[in-house]
């Protein structure tokens, strides 16, 4: 009897420890996943935008020129100033702040670029050709005072591992 419980015992230890370890390699494989997917993202947002802003003072002198199509300045001359005095900045850092689930499933990457711009993206499409990540990403858009907008030539630049902060935490 003595026996045969040391042999129980040791079977559920190994059952146990082959249970954990499959849980163990699955997460592993999906952290694995999950960074290779924020290399993708930041890579695809290194080359393909840049931030831009406007000085402060330039831009209210503008705005009280043009005061909202009734000033001396038409629309198409106030928006061309305004792409005059845009301040471009390269995409220099990308820090990966969480993910989130909305409520038609699907996964949600958030992010902040060069410290100054926070952004997020759905994980919703998976390109045929490739089998990697489609991803959509608005343009001139938000409460400023940064906004993104696509480069003018996109590269094909790795951009370095010492610049992304990638997120390792759980789904929020």
């Amino acid at each position: 009897m003595f026996k045969n419980k040391w042999l129980w015992s040791g079977f559920i230890l190994i059952v146990c420890l082959g249970i954990g370890g499959g849980i163990y390699m699955s997460r592993e494989n999906d952290k694995r996943e999950s960074l290779a997917i924020q290399k993708d993202l930041a890579n695809y947002v290194y080359n393909n935008y840049v931030l831009y802003t406007f000085d402060k003072n330039q831009e209210t002198e503008l705005d009280k020129k043009f005061d909202g199509g009734k000033g001396n300045m038409t629309y198409r001359q106030y928006s061309d100033e305004l792409n005059r005095i845009a301040q471009y900045s390269n995409v220099e850092k990308i820090e990966f702040t969480g993910y989130s689930i909305t409520p038609m499933n699907t996964v949600k990457i958030h992010f902040t670029i060069n410290d100054v711009y926070k952004q997020n993206v759905l994980l919703d499409t998976i390109s045929a050709e490739t089998n990697k990540q489609l991803y959509r990403i608005g343009t001139n858009q938000g409460d400023g005072p940064y906004y993104l907008d696509d480069k003018k030539e996109t590269t094909g630049e790795i951009m370095p591992n010492k610049n992304i902060v990638y997120y390792e935490g759980a789904v929020k």
